[in-house]
């Protein structure tokens, strides 16, 4: 251990400790950095383009996916809102969604971030005019959006935390889509041309 006496040893005590104090504050920032990243889980692997051409191909890729993200789901949500395909690029697509408050206008999300339960409740209870949930109806929060789903018996489970496996997405669009058909609040038939 090195000792330093007289006067510079209190300017060298004190240039030391704000030097650790210092390095201290940067080694806290730089922990603190991944959580200002997008919503991405670490070692997801890097997806194939999105399907635009055909609902089949876009309900295989998100059931392949591990979490579902904000593209697929945005393509998902606009077949269920009006059954049919967009074929346009993501920026419209998103644009054509906030327009119709389907999604909100605050929401900046890039197309490969993952979406979490409550964001997926607000975009089902929007597109599947869901208007029952004193909570949703009052609020318009996805927490509460997810909540009334689950009472509804179309998504599982309760806790709107966490993210939304491509699996389950696909049963929950195909629930709301039956819920529709009770309710009556479904689009019409999707045209598919001429018969063969």
């Amino acid at each position: 251990m090195i000792r330093v006496t007289g006067t510079r040893s209190a300017d060298l005590t004190a240039v030391l400790r704000r030097a650790a104090t210092r390095g201290l504050v940067l080694a806290a920032l730089l922990l603190l950095l991944p959580a200002c990243q997008t919503m991405t889980p670490r070692g997801a692997a890097p997806q194939l383009a999105v399907p635009t051409d055909g609902n089949g191909a876009l309900m295989d890729y998100i059931a392949d996916q591990a979490y579902v993200t904000v593209e697929p789901a945005y393509r998902a949500v606009y077949i269920l809102w009006h059954n049919e395909v967009y074929a346009g690029g993501f920026a419209e697509l998103t644009e054509e969604l906030r327009a119709g408050g389907i999604v909100k206008r605050e929401w900046d999300y890039p197309p490969d971030a993952v979406l979490d339960r409550a964001s997926v409740g607000y975009m089902i209870c929007r597109a599947a005019t869901v208007r029952s949930g004193l909570n949703w109806q009052l609020t318009g929060l996805g927490r509460y959006a997810w909540r009334e789903l689950n009472y509804l018996g179309i998504a599982s489970p309760i806790s709107e935390y966490g993210y939304v496996p491509g699996g389950q997405f696909i049963g929950v669009l195909a629930r709301a889509e039956e819920y529709m058909h009770k309710s009556g609040t479904a689009p019409g038939p999707a045209d598919l041309g001429h018969a063969p």
